[in-house]
């Protein structure tokens, strides 16, 4: 499996003495069309993956500032490919970008990556969906995708899940919790933890006085490595990581990860 590290660059020494491919989270499109640096990386990198973010791309206009940006970057980092961080609906704009930089691209051999949202828009990118369940089964999940699209174009996305939920949760939705709040309600509560094999991930239940039952999730070394069997066991060749989430479990992931 090939496993990229998604590495801010303040953080880019630590991550590349894992050993693994990295992804560089140092560029952001701007509402002005053009793209902009969101830190600098050193001179010297090389490699590995561009990741773009896209949370404030225009509605419409012409991308092609923004294409010929990203391929001379590509050229000059020797950038294997680049990854789209796309959370918002599409719009005219990033249809149109994605179009001319999926063909632009493949004429230079490198990959483009796409959140699931967007597979509408390519027959060729691969397409990163998150490992983050509230509902269902993750070995389903990915079965799904993997006849949809086929397996080689799958990128399972290695989200840390960290949160609670009330119940009964008919939404499925919880509330984000931090690391930090999550070790104080285990030392607290002392809970029993269960292991949910269709969600691939640690839970607990308790009771509030205040606002009555919870149901908290969250992953851990061992929940990620079982995430990444069943990714190996459905044939998806790729995973995502992102590195400030997952840097305390690389040494006990580096079997699983192939390093």
């Amino acid at each position: 499996m090939i496993s990229y590290l998604l590495t801010p660059p303040q953080q880019l020494s630590q991550a590349q003495a894992s050993g693994l491919p990295l992804a560089h989270m140092a560029f952001q499109l701007g509402a002005d069309g053009q793209l902009h640096a969101a830190a600098s990386l050193p001179p010297g990198c090389r490699g590995g993956l561009m990741l773009v973010g896209g949370g404030a791309a225009p509605e419409t206009g012409s991308p092609q500032a923004v294409l010929q940006q990203i391929l001379r970057l590509c050229v000059q980092r020797d950038f294997r490919g680049v990854v789209l961080d796309l959370e918002t609906p599409p719009t005219p704009y990033l249809c149109k970008l994605i179009a001319t930089l999926d063909q632009a691209l493949e004429g230079q051999k490198r990959g483009l990556f796409l959140p699931e949202a967007y597979s509408g828009f390519s027959n060729r990118a691969f397409l990163y969906l998150s490992s983050a369940l509230s509902g269902g089964s993750l070995q389903g999940r990915l079965a799904e995708a993997a006849g949809k699209y086929g397996k080689d174009r799958l990128v399972l996305s290695l989200h840390r899940s960290c949160e609670d939920f009330f119940l009964p949760s008919p939404q499925g939705a919880g509330h984000p919790i931090s690391q930090q709040e999550l070790r104080a309600r285990m030392a607290q509560l002392e809970p029993r933890v269960f292991f949910s094999q269709d969600l691939c991930a640690h839970y607990f239940t308790y009771m509030s006085r205040e606002t009555g039952a919870h149901f908290i999730l969250f992953d851990d070394a061992v929940s990620f490595g079982k995430k990444l069997e069943l990714a190996k066991a459905a044939g998806i060749p790729r995973c995502f990581l992102l590195y400030p989430a997952v840097a305390e479990f690389l040494p006990e992931l580096q079997g699983a990860l192939g390093v």
